[in-house]
């Protein structure tokens, strides 16, 4: 599932780490108190993007294990979003790649593109339930995913969940999450 969690403990260095959306942050260094704060923040991500009634709506502060699928089976592009573990992980690596490269200009720098960049900026309580729509038409339904990605790469819009079990996982650009949206709303209407 693209959106799961793995968690290791590193026994032999007695460290936690969890890796989300491809990047890895030290748990260790991370409060509880925190930690829960970002499952309740996700879980109320979760329940927003699934219409307020979420199939299932899990999140470990212990772990940072998480599941977010919505009625249809489907998990909505919580990367995309504020609010969500996928963006909490991603902004506390690139805290992590900042201090790591201090006063290392080139190094923070990368830290800002490899990782900042692709973290979620959607507002989870500026989204709206995609409309559903009857028609069939190809035609249609290529002008829905091209408008969406559009306001969506505006800021407007709100992305669909792709209802495939197989997904890759998350994109590494922001900019690329309009192609994101776009093929998942199609995938969505077909």
């Amino acid at each position: 599932m693209r959106n799961s969690v793995v968690f290791a403990a590193l026994s032999a260095l007695g460290l936690a780490q969890a890796t989300i959306a491809n990047y890895t942050i030290d748990t260790a260094s991370i409060s509880l108190t925190t930690r829960s704060t970002w499952c309740q923040a996700q879980d109320n991500t979760c329940s927003t993007l699934c219409d307020g009634n979420p199939k299932t709506e899990t999140c470990d502060p212990t772990t940072l294990i998480y599941s977010c699928l919505c009625q249809n089976g489907t998990a909505p592009g919580l990367e995309y979003y504020t609010q969500t573990l996928p963006t909490f992980v991603c902004n506390e690596a690139f805290s992590e790649c900042i201090t790591a490269n201090a006063n290392n200009a080139t190094g923070q720098k990368a830290c800002t593109t490899d990782i900042k960049d692709n973290c979620g900026t959607l507002d989870p309580s500026k989204y709206s339930p995609a409309a559903v729509s009857s028609s069939s038409a190809p035609a249609s339904t290529a002008a829905a995913a091209t408008s969406a990605a559009t306001a969506s790469a505006a800021g407007t819009a709100t992305p669909t969940a792709s209802s495939s079990s197989n997904a890759a996982p998350a994109m590494n650009h922001i900019g690329n999450g309009a192609v994101a949206v776009a093929v998942g709303l199609f995938a969505y209407l077909l």
